[in-house]
């Protein structure tokens, strides 16, 4: 097997130990592929925006959603470059382009050791407001909105990272 295989095998195995019962995240893959190199996530009851036109359809008008779909590609040349990370639901943000291909920055750098799982965690954390970056952005609309509303933020608090295993220090050296 060969690293990028082995990659792809350990991605899977991760994906499934953190989202199997996951109370916000879930995941497809395409056709049922062991490993995956595509995976379909949806966040389901996490606070985000959507523009949309207002009853009249003149104007433009933010709605707070809750139901999130992504598609999260790893391409030939994953884990040396990273993957490819689509919006297939709308969502208004500095950091999800609106038009096609609609991708989203996951940053400008990225490290090797990255799994998916973070990559996932970001995007839910991008969707509710928590992370966003209007230096560089990819819709210009939402990032001047976002400069100006900073108060609103975040959308949402739901902390969509699992609980880490708590661990304490036993001391039996008196014994």
């Amino acid at each position: 097997m060969n690293p990028r295989q082995r990659r792809l095998v350990s991605d899977f195995k991760k994906m499934k130990e953190e989202f199997s019962d996951h109370p916000y995240i879930s995941f497809e893959t395409e056709n049922n592929e062991v490993p995956p190199e595509r995976y379909f996530v949806n966040f389901k009851n996490v606070k985000g925006l959507r523009l949309i036109n207002d009853e009249s359809g003149e104007k433009k008008e933010l709605q707070i959603v809750s139901d999130h779909k992504i598609e999260i590609y790893l391409h030939s040349d994953y884990p040396r470059f990273k993957p490819q990370c689509n919006l297939l639901s709308g969502a208004f943000h500095p950091n999800f382009r609106m038009a096609s291909p609609n991708d989203i920055c996951i940053g400008d750098y990225w490290a090797s050791g990255e799994t998916i799982v973070d990559i996932i965690y970001q995007v839910g954390e991008m969707i509710t407001y928590q992370n966003y970056n209007v230096s560089s952005p990819l819709n210009g609309i939402a990032a001047k909105w976002a400069k100006e509303n900073i108060k609103l933020f975040p959308i949402d608090n739901v902390n969509l990272r699992q609980a880490e295993i708590e661990i304490s220090l036993k001391d039996n050296s008196d014994k």
